[in-house]
């Protein structure tokens, strides 16, 4: 039978009384300091109270007096979560039985884990569990439609977002969500313009609302109408965000600090898979070179991964609570620690592939700590038209909290910053081996599908495959933006798509100009 005080301790977690909970385990430890249970109650009051880092410890000690049930289980994962210790909270979760989850919140919170670390077919099971159990809780519903869409089960995503709005009509990324998904009619569109009318005043909601809109217009090939909307989705939350081009001065800069120094110390992990970054600036292919390598029998893909960045900022111990500062780029370090650390915490997504893909794309400010820490690593970096850049990154909602991406609240911003990255690009190309370092053009490879994927797969010292120009049967997840384009064989539709926007055609123009980028 349940002990009445663990009973009343869960009662008091769910209300928030998080003194009064631990009240409670503070009396049941009082006479057994021995209890597991109430070293767990201990690690969740601190996890809600904010203190992941004393959560984790708890968790560890509950543990270690044997508690091993699923409530601390799922508090543990989270508590590794938030402490960047994605590796240990991917492990766990993926070692968990979903039949195990007493609870939808149980599963839902074991499915989260997995999908933020990447691991969207082994999370759709649980989100699946979690929507049987309560079907009425909106956001269970859409936690399993967006792991459905990146494994590219769209029908069945579309299904799962209509019922979120069903459930919740004021879901309005499960409006946007369904938007890429789905034609939508001239009512759709209607409805969709009143509810922005309807919403003007609330940031949040009219940046999805006029996100939606405006992709409808694009659809449709009113390019200048999708762009109108775009501005007016951004105007509020433009107004309400700090975006200081300072900054991003400071950290481009930072990227460049010393010259990359090739480790001349023998791979301690020969047996591992070598590392394949591919960077650039997002939208600007990145997810279509992924799909193309990892088409390939001796190459897998994980995703986005944030565990470099973590590693380095861990490293050289600067301070902030950002991975990405100009403090974390040019701080020493220990390039073989973050090395070594690296590829234990990937051994396990790599398998036994030679090359194991890491598609972060802002991990071109780190293009010289991979050159110093990975000496097996190979790094390709993807770059697009500047201009087309700048369009689809102002058309892109970055789903991220972060700053990093406060550029694409403006169309100036989004110029400031692609020209910047245009610099480095250039620097790294004149500067890195050829045998590390490879740059691909997005135009390129429209252009000349199969010979650009030759140069790329010599590129790794692996035979042709045939298959690799079958990337968009791929079926392992795409987490991005591009997770629906690239289900499609390669087409030629967004080449130069800049010149599409009229004025605003003009604007970026003379933007990149004003930025020394004069454009042909």
């Amino acid at each position: 039978m349940q002990k009445n005080w663990l009973s009343e301790a869960k009662k008091q977690l769910g209300a928030n009384n998080l003194a009064a909970a631990y009240d409670l385990a503070l009396g049941q430890l009082s006479a057994d300091k021995s209890d597991g249970d109430a070293w767990g109650i201990m690690a969740l009051v601190a996890l809600e109270g904010g203190n992941a880092e004393k959560a984790a410890e708890l968790s560890e000690k509950a543990m270690a007096f044997g508690c091993r049930a699923m409530w601390l289980r799922t508090g543990y994962a989270r508590s590794l979560l938030s402490l960047g210790r994605h590796d240990e909270a991917r492990d766990l979760a993926a070692a968990t039985n979903v039949n195990d989850c007493a609870s939808p919140l149980e599963a839902d919170t074991i499915g989260v884990v997995l999908a933020r670390t990447g691991l969207h077919e082994k999370a759709v099971p649980f989100f699946e569990r979690a929507v049987a159990g309560d079907g009425t809780y909106a956001q269970y519903r859409y936690n399993l439609a967006t792991s459905l869409q990146f494994t590219g089960q769209l029908r069945a995503a579309a299904s799962q977002y209509k019922s979120v709005l069903n459930i919740d009509p004021s879901h309005h990324r499960s409006r946007l969500a369904l938007v890429q998904l789905e034609p939508h009619d001239d009512g759709a569109l209607a409805q969709i313009e009143t509810l922005f009318s309807d919403y003007a005043s609330d940031m949040d909601a009219a940046l999805l609302l006029g996100h939606a809109a405006a992709r409808i217009w694009e659809d449709r090939g009113d390019h200048i109408r999708s762009l109108d909307w775009l501005l007016k989705a951004k105007k509020l939350k433009s107004q309400n965000i700090h975006h200081d081009r300072h900054w991003v001065e400071g950290i481009f800069a930072a990227a460049k600090h010393g010259s990359p120094e090739q480790s001349t110390a023998p791979s301690q992990h020969q047996s591992s898979s070598a590392p394949l970054f591919i960077v650039g600036m997002p939208r600007s292919g990145t997810t279509l070179i992924e799909r193309i390598l990892s088409s390939h029998d001796d190459v897998c893909s994980a995703g986005e991964l944030p565990d470099l960045g973590l590693l380095i900022k861990q490293s050289g111990a600067s301070g902030g609570r950002h991975i990405l500062s100009a403090d974390t780029l040019s701080a020493p370090y220990d390039p073989r620690e973050v090395g070594r650390q690296y590829l234990r915490r990937t051994k396990q997504l790599a398998g036994r592939s030679v090359y194991m893909i890491d598609k972060m794309p802002f991990n071109f400010f780190f293009v010289r700590h991979i050159i110093e820490s990975l000496p097996n690593a190979r790094i390709i970096m993807v770059r697009r038209d500047p201009r087309d850049t700048v369009f689809a990154n102002f058309r892109q909602l970055f789903a991220t909290d972060f700053g990093y991406y406060n550029y694409a609240y403006d169309l100036d911003d989004c110029v400031h910053f692609v020209s910047h990255f245009n610099a480095l690009a250039d620097h790294w190309q004149s500067v890195l081996p050829p045998e590390r370092y490879q740059q691909i053009c997005y135009e390129d490879m429209i252009a000349d599908q199969e010979g650009e994927s030759r140069r790329l797969i010599a590129f790794l010292g692996l035979d042709w495959q045939q298959q690799c120009l079958q990337f968009h049967k791929n079926k392992s997840p795409v987490a991005t933006a591009s997770s629906v384009q690239v289900r499609s064989p390669i087409h030629s539709g967004s080449v130069a798509r800049w010149k599409r926007y009229g004025d605003y055609s003009d604007q970026v123009n003379a933007a990149f100009a004003q930025n020394g980028l004069m454009m042909d």
